[in-house]
Formats: structure tokens, C-alpha cells, sequence
């Protein structure tokens, strides 16, 4: 005669391993082989409409370790996207939208490696004479899209404590501060 207890065993193991199974496939679905494929989903996905994607401008790309960030224009505004390499391939990680017109930042904190991610738009009144941006004296990389619209970002994992009141420099090409938050 059969054991119930081994039965039941057997049972919850094979309903285990279809739940992974099935887990393995989904993240495979969701995963692109490449940033630019990954980048087609998200703009596909988020932007359901052909008149909303007809709104997308320029876009630039940036890459560091396994992470990519794409920032693109909607419209009259800057968005951004980072993409994270992961077993299976690239899939979105963060996602943030933010006005051209004036001064704000974003943060992402990933906690896996502690790393900081801080970007913000230039705003429109001052992209053009903008040569430069310090984030607590830190130099910060700048993306134009354009000649109208631009960001800024900066990845952090060393001075955490730097990070708690956060200060943001533009400057000219002469060193002139032209603005700040």
C-alpha cells in the first residue's frame, strides 16, 4: 500500500516545481536580449496609442556595470528609463517622468548593492548655457537630447552620508553658477 504522508510529499514538490518553472518562464517572457528591444517593450507597453508614441522625441543612451538608463523626451518633458541585465536578459527597473520647465531631481536607492541613482532635468530656461552640473561638489554626467532638452545623472555608492542634504550646482562655461537647488 502507498504511503499518504509520501504522496502529499511528492504532491507539494511537483506543485513547487511548476510554480518555479512557470516563474523561470514569465521573467524569461518579460527579458529582453538586447536594450534597444527592452526599450521597444517599455515605449510599447506604456504608450498604448500610436499618437502618444508619435509624441516621443530624441532619446539617448547610458550604460554602466549591468545597468542601462534611456532618456527620452515625451512631449514638452523628459523622461527616463533604467534597464537592468539580469540571468535572462534586460528588463525594466525604474521608471520616472519629470516637467522640462523646472528644478527637481529623483533618487533611486538599489538595495542590492547600496547603489544611489540621482537625475533631474535642466530646466529649459538654462540648458543651453549649462556646461556643467555639481551635485555636493561631485561632478555629474549631462545628456542632451537636444538643443531644449537635457538631463543630468549621477551614480553613487561610495559617499552615502554625502547624499543626506543634497545640493545641485549648474554652471556656465566660466565657471558662473546659473543655477541651483
Amino acid at each position: 500500500m502507498v504511503n499518504p504522508k509520501k504522496v502529499t510529499l511528492v504532491f507539494v514538490t511537483m506543485i513547487i516545481f511548476i510554480y518555479a518553472f512557470l516563474a523561470i518562464i514569465e521573467t524569461i517572457h518579460i527579458s529582453s536580449s538586447t536594450v534597444d528591444e527592452a526599450f521597444e517593450k517599455f515605449i510599447n507597453s506604456e504608450f498604448k496609442t500610436e499618437s502618444a508614441r508619435d509624441k516621443i522625441g530624441d532619446k539617448a543612451s547610458y550604460r554602466y556595470d549591468d545597468y542601462a538608463i534611456i532618456p527620452f523626451e515625451v512631449g514638452n518633458d523628459v523622461s527616463l528609463v533604467q534597464f537592468k541585465k539580469g540571468l535572462f536578459g534586460w528588463k525594466i527597473d525604474f521608471y520616472s517622468h519629470n516637467s522640462n520647465k523646472g528644478y527637481s531631481y529623483s533618487s533611486m536607492v538599489d538595495e542590492s548593492s547600496g547603489e544611489i541613482l540621482l537625475h533631474g532635468v535642466i530646466p529649459r530656461d538654462i540648458v543651453t548655457s549649462t556646461k556643467n552640473i555639481k551635485v555636493n561638489g561631485i561632478d555629474a554626467d549631462i545628456f542632451m537630447l537636444n538643443d531644449k532638452a537635457g538631463i543630468w545623472l549621477m551614480t553613487n555608492n561610495k559617499n552615502k552620508e554625502n547624499f543626506d542634504n543634497i545640493k545641485i550646482d549648474f554652471i556656465d562655461e566660466v565657471d558662473n553658477v546659473i543655477g541651483e537647488m
